[in-house]
């Protein structure tokens, strides 16, 4: 007789979604040890039924188009990647024409919408400032990495992974590190991971609002198992 199984929870389908991104577009062995993870998970969870609550949609409701354009939000000068894909995601999830005006992103919105706007900004841009930084001061993550990284975040947040076949984008290849020792070989630095693997499910958490104290501690917890054994 089987044993019955317990409505999976909001955790186990979040990790449930991770593990299948992983399984479809994962490198190296990702995909095996992903599908191997998918069926031990589904052998503790009943997936029959979506999540009762579900976490909210970053973007859910309605957004107001307008002709003049309102001030949205500001960004520093060392944002990088960060401003760019904040306005890319407005644009595509709301509709919403934006402009650059001295630094400041600016919409096209009635004052309520870029009230709200301004509410998602920062929510964006905080949660990949925080993200970007801690990923890159990771042993071995290069600049390059940094950025497919960030490409990571916006196509998960946005639902847009890359297609099944599609190339991955380019990572810098590590350079030689000296032997510390003797005869000892040297670590290659950087992850075993792909940085657009790490960001991809990331991006998803920050686009349902889950806690950025929960996002960065997963992505800790990705990062020491997949930094290289000295």
């Amino acid at each position: 007789m089987t044993a019955k199984l317990k409505p999976a929870n909001e955790k186990a389908w979040q990790l449930l979604a991770k593990l299948q991104a992983l399984a479809e577009r994962g490198v190296d062995g990702e995909k095996l040890s992903a599908q191997d993870k998918i069926a031990r998970l589904r052998a503790r969870f009943d997936f029959c039924r979506a999540p009762a609550d579900p976490m909210p949609d970053l973007f859910a409701g309605q957004f107001k188009r307008a002709e003049k354009a309102h001030w949205v939000f500001t960004f520093g000068a060392t944002d990088s990647e960060v401003p760019n894909c904040v306005k890319w995601a407005i644009e595509k999830a709301t509709g919403i024409r934006c402009v650059w005006q001295n630094g400041d992103l600016l919409a096209e919105a009635t004052p309520p919408t870029a009230r709200r706007l301004t509410q998602i900004a920062g929510e964006i841009a905080g949660s990949f400032q925080a993200l970007l930084a801690q990923f890159g001061g990771v042993a071995g993550v290069t600049r390059q990495d940094q950025v497919v990284f960030v490409m990571g975040l916006y196509d998960g947040m946005m639902n847009e992974p890359r297609a099944m076949g599609q190339r991955l984008p380019g990572r810098a290849a590590p350079k030689p590190t000296r032997k510390s020792k003797a005869g000892a070989a040297p670590v290659a630095p950087g992850l075993h991971v792909h940085p657009y693997t790490v960001g991809l499910g990331l991006g998803r958490q920050i686009r349902f609002s889950v806690p950025l104290g929960q996002i960065t501690a997963e992505l800790e917890a990705i990062v020491q198992k997949q930094l290289p054994t000295p």
